[in-house]
């Protein structure tokens, strides 16, 4: 049995995705560097990198920080668990920038969202739509691990 099939075992949903998290992050040898992940694992890396930022400081922060660098990744790891809501959310968030892709330079993307100030609602309103948790990324997240335990661990 593996490191991630035992995380499953355990009693609440949020304790096997802290532990399922811990496994995969002795992967990760510096911040934003997933070289050593494969794509399922990376996938749940991405989403925790959206839930931690985008609960903590919103949107703006995911973009202003330098997980921005991964907005379509994040988008695409949204797009594989099925989490519809988010995925439209998210979509959104990245609309507001003048150009697409998301820029993956730091001060570019920085520049940019000190640049359209003027869209301060439009941040704050997606943040809010973001917090009623349309869908229970907990459970699709778990669901995608079970669906491809194979690639973990």
């Amino acid at each position: 049995m593996t490191s991630t099939e035992i995380a499953l075992l355990l009693n609440s949903n949020s304790e096997k995705i802290t532990r399922i998290g811990e496994i995969i992050g002795k992967k990760i040898e510096e911040k934003d560097n997933f070289e050593n992940l494969n794509e399922f694992e990376k996938t749940f890396v991405l989403i925790d990198v959206l839930e931690h930022n985008v609960t903590n400081g919103g949107f703006v922060q995911l973009f202003f920080n330098s997980s921005g660098q991964f907005s379509h990744e994040i988008l695409q790891a949204y797009v594989a668990i099925k989490a519809t809501k988010t995925v439209e959310i998210i979509s959104k968030a990245i609309q507001l920038f003048p150009e697409i892709p998301v820029p993956k330079n730091l001060r570019i993307r920085q520049q940019t969202l000190m640049a359209s100030s003027n869209n301060l609602d439009l941040w704050d309103e997606l943040d809010e739509e973001f917090d009623k948790y349309e869908d229970d990324i907990i459970q699709l997240t778990l669901d995608y691990v079970r669906e491809h335990i194979r690639y973990f661990d």
